[in-house]
Order: C-alpha cells, then sequence, then structure tokens
C-alpha cells in the first residue's frame, strides 16, 4: 500500500485510454447507436469504477482482487439463500479467477498484434514478416515486464503510455485536417445502421474492451497508500478519458468513415507524422503489454510466494515448486515465469494473424466479450447486492438489472461473433498476411487525397499505377 492518488490515476488512464479505436466501434455499429453506446458506457462505467470503492470497503484488508471479491459475494448470497457457503465461495472464486486471466491473459495478445503491426509499418521494406516481428516485439517487451508490480508502474504509465498518447492525439488531429478526407473523391461513407447484427455485436464488445480496466481496479486499490481516496481516480480519469473518446470517435468517423481502422495509423498516408506516431505508439505497447500481464503474473507470482516488492529476496516457501525456488533471489523465477507466459502469448498471437484490421478488431471483441464486460459492466453490480449491509432502493435495483441484461446479451453475442470472425479468418490459423496494407494511403503522398477508400485490389501490382480509373481526380 504504497501508491500515491496520482500513481493510481495514471495507471488507470494510461491502460484504460483507448480513443483512436472509437471510429472503428462506431463504423461497426453505425454512429447514432455509436454515440449511444460511447455516452451509455461513460455513465455505466464510471459508476461501476466507483462500485469497486464501496465494495472493496466493505471487505477484509486482504480482498483486493476480483477473484477475491467473488468469492465473499458467493459466500455472502449463498448465506442469505440458505445455499451451502463453501461451494459458493469456491466456485465464484475460480469461475472469476479464471475469467480476470482468460481477458488479460488475451489483453496480452491482442497488443502483441497491435505492436507488431506497427513494426511492420514502420519498417515496410523489411523483408520481415509479421510472425517474425511478433518474435522481434516479444523480446523488446520481456525486459520491461520484470517490474514487479503496479506501484513500479506509475512512472511508466506517464512516460510509455501518457506523453504518447498526448502526442499521438495531435498526430491524430493533424493527418485528417492536412488530407481532410470527407473532400475526395471518392470519400468516405457512413452508416446510420448497422449492416449486420453480427457487426453490432462485434463493435458491443469493443465499446467494452474501450472501456475496460475495470478488473485492474481491486489490484490498484490494494497498492494505493489511501485507498478511501478512489473517488478522486475515478473522477480524474472520466474527466480524460470520455471527452477524448468523443473528441476522437467524432472526427474520426467523419474523417474516415465505414474505412476507419482498428489500427487507425493505417487510414491516414504515409507521412513523417505518420512514422512518428507508430514509432511513438511502439513504446506505449510495451506499457500495455506489461499492465495487462501483470494480474496473471502477480495471481502467479503470489501464489509461488514470490514477493513482488522484492528484487534479490529469497522467495517464501509455498508448495513443492514453492521450496525449489525458495532457494533462488526474487528475479529469477520472476524472469522464467514471466518469459514463459509471453511466449504463450506469442504463440497463440501467431495462430491469429489472418490478416489486419478486421481480424485485429475481432480480437478486441472477443477481450471485451470474455471479461471486460463482466467486470466492467455485470459483477460490480452483483457483488455490491450480496455484500451491502444497507437495503437497495427499487431504483438502484432496477438500474443495476438492465445493465446486467445488457452486458449479458453483450458478453453472449460478443463471445459468438468474435469466435465465428477468428475461426472464420480466411486460410486459417497461422496464415497471416506478410505485410500490412494501407487503408486510406496506398500511394502515399503522390496524390493531395491519397485516392481516399480505394480499395487496394484497383491498383497494378507490378507498377503501381491505378488499373482502369485514370478518370478519377
Amino acid at each position: 500500500m504504497r501508491s500515491p492518488v496520482w500513481g493510481a490515476v495514471c495507471n488507470s488512464i494510461a491502460f484504460m485510454a483507448v480513443p483512436r479505436a472509437i471510429p472503428a466501434c462506431f463504423k461497426a455499429t453505425g454512429w447514432p447507436l455509436g454515440l449511444v453506446c460511447l455516452v451509455y458506457s461513460s455513465i455505466v462505467t464510471y459508476d461501476t469504477g466507483m462500485i469497486y470503492g464501496k465494495v472493496t470497503a466493505l471487505l477484509p484488508a486482504d480482498c483486493f482482487t476480483c477473484p477475491s471479491i467473488a468469492a465473499e459475494a458467493g459466500a455472502a448470497f449463498a448465506a442469505q439463500t440458505g445455499r451451502n457457503q463453501k461451494r459458493w465461495r469456491i466456485g465464484c472464486l475460480y469461475s472469476a479467477a479464471g475469467i480476470q486471466y482468460c481477458t488479460y491473459y488475451l489483453t496480452g495478445v491482442s497488443e502483441l498484434i497491435y505492436f507488431e503491426q506497427y513494426m511492420g509499418q514502420i519498417f515496410e521494406v523489411s523483408p520481415l514478416c509479421q510472425w517474425q516481428w511478433l518474435l522481434v516485439v516479444s523480446m523488446i517487451t520481456l525486459p520491461a515486464l520484470q517490474i514487479p508490480g503496479f506501484h513500479g508502474t506509475r512512472w511508466a504509465a506517464v512516460m510509455l503510455s501518457l506523453v504518447p498518447l498526448v502526442f499521438n492525439i495531435g498526430v491524430f488531429t493533424w493527418e485528417i485536417l492536412l488530407v481532410q478526407p470527407w473532400n475526395c473523391k471518392p470519400g468516405p461513407t457512413y452508416s446510420a445502421w448497422p449492416k449486420s447484427a453480427n457487426n453490432v455485436a462485434l463493435g458491443l464488445s469493443a465499446f467494452a474492451y474501450s472501456f475496460g480496466g475495470h478488473g485492474l481496479y481491486p489490484e490498484m486499490l490494494r497498492e494505493m497508500a489511501e485507498p478511501s481516496r478512489w473517488g478522486e481516480v475515478m473522477a480524474w480519469t472520466y474527466a480524460v478519458v470520455t471527452p477524448l473518446y468523443i473528441y476522437c470517435g467524432v472526427l474520426g468517423y467523419a474523417a474516415y468513415g465505414d474505412a476507419s481502422m482498428t489500427n487507425i495509423n493505417q487510414n491516414a498516408p504515409r507521412n513523417l507524422a505518420n512514422q512518428l506516431s507508430i514509432m511513438v505508439q511502439c513504446i506505449q505497447e510495451v506499457f500495455f503489454i506489461l499492465e495487462g500481464n501483470l494480474i496473471v503474473m502477480l495471481a502467479l507470482e503470489l501464489q509461488l510466494g514470490v514477493d513482488p516488492a522484492a528484487c534479490y529476496a529469497p522467495s517464501t516457501p509455498k508448495g513443492l515448486l514453492g521450496r525449489v525456488l525458495g532457494v533462488m533471489p526474487t528475479w529469477v523465477p520472476r524472469l522464467v515465469l514471466r518469459t514463459m507466459i509471453l511466449g504463450s502469448q506469442c504463440f497463440v498471437a501467431q495462430a491469429l494473424l489472418c490478416g489486419a484490421g478486421d481480424a485485429l478488431f475481432a480480437m478486441i471483441s472477443l477481450v471485451g466479450a470474455v471479461g471486460m464486460t463482466a467486470f466492467t459492466y455485470v459483477l460490480p453490480y452483483l457483488f455490491y447486492a450480496a455484500l451491502s449491509r444497507n437495503k437497495l432502493s427499487r431504483g438502484w435495483k432496477a438500474w443495476a438489472a438492465l445493465n446486467v441484461a445488457v452486458g449479458s446479451v453483450v458478453m453472449v453475442t460478443g463471445f459468438t461473433s468474435s469466435i465465428t470472425q477468428l475461426f472464420g479468418c480466411e486460410g486459417g490459423f497461422f496464415s497471416g498476411d506478410c505485410q500490412l496494407d494501407y487503408a486510406y494511403a496506398p500511394l502515399g503522398d503522390i496524390d493531395p487525397c491519397n485516392l481516399s477508400g480505394l480499395p487496394s485490389w484497383v491498383f497494378d501490382s507490378e507498377d503501381g499505377k491505378i488499373d482502369g480509373l485514370s478518370n478519377i481526380a
């Protein structure tokens, strides 16, 4: 319990804020429904963030993880309804732990795919393919993964995430004002309605991903020096994130419309500003991969008795493996365990490399559906309903029931749609494209509007000239 309020704010904003992904969400849902989802998610997720602070205040000092909170809530519900408390405690504990670990493990996989795509865009003349870039970015990330816990990430959050975030939003704005795609011919198209139910499910799950991070909140509270000031953390987080989401969502979709990519840098020209932005985002990805993986890594290390606050002290023996590790300084088992986790994520990411934007959007939708929705929209209300010592009002119950119902639908439909798209990827697993194509700038800076919106098949692959479209100005 050492982290100051500003450290918790930085970690919260750094992991949650993905404002440039919002245009792709609008593309999937249609812009009217997208705006509704954006406003709704801002309200609900702020509410559930505050609920985490209330719930942890009701529990013993050692209940600062989502699984432990779920265990206490399950036992409380069983006591109220005359069920077996031990069975409910254990069942809720392992269920929440499974969801949480899968969520943040897959988050790490998604960020690895982002990272390797950025590297491929920077070094576009390199002979390396996407799967080879995955190996490169894994080696780059491994040293940063040795940061023990969230307290140690607060400065990394500032330098590796928040400063780059400001820079990237500036470049995002500059590229749009430079090209003004809405004035190009052909220009972007806009959808007032989603193209299919599958797109809606993917879009809603992606919104849940964009507002995710709540599964980290109990761990952040665990490390705060003053957990009672959690309300300040939430206020600052949403005062920053919500305006950014509205700004980037509206401006980005107005510029690129239904051509908006999950990796928005693929929409911008191949110019110096875009390349610098991609380089900066590579720095951000190191932090994103670390922050999400800390949930999984710390849980396993604490079970083994590896002290997250120590670097050289021997581990506390715990179990057979713990006794083996007990003779080693803590950095050794930490390095081995975290290398194994990162290696497995690299393997999964390589299996899912089935192209560029669409596969990546399906991946973040899967993460949103699997756990972000549960920990952000559903479980906080169930936790508080089971653990609250005060009688809950009828209005609060109705509000909670509405959000639990909406979240449950998003979980089921989002999971089904994202799995279908990932498994239906053209070519199957381990068949990703070697190189990435830019969506809005296939000819770079030759054309002022970069022939916005033209699909790649209209270009002659040999000489780079437009095939059959010489009449377009």
